[in-house]
């Protein structure tokens, strides 16, 4: 648990407000290049999986907008 308590809930995710939250405990020190190795992996993985939901959110709202009668281009167009 975080000591300071403060951590992002999310449905059935949850992460530590602190980059440096029990960092020691998933992370071996005495390791460093290898630590190092798999955060990137997973900050890769976190990052990879933020751009796919921003991506899905987008799309999703694009159709929402296209459905509904056309862009703001296409309205615009008509009104010259």
């Amino acid at each position: 648990m975080n000591p300071n308590g403060a951590v992002y809930v999310n449905g059935d995710f949850s992460e530590p407000m602190s980059a440096q939250h029990n960092f020691q405990n998933h992370f071996d020190l005495d390791h460093p290049v290898q630590a190092m190795h798999l955060y990137n992996r997973i900050m890769h993985q976190h990052t990879k999986r933020q751009m796919e939901k921003a991506t899905d959110s987008m799309r999703r709202h694009s159709s929402a907008s296209n459905s509904e009668g056309g862009s703001l281009a296409s309205i615009g167009s008509n009104h010259s």
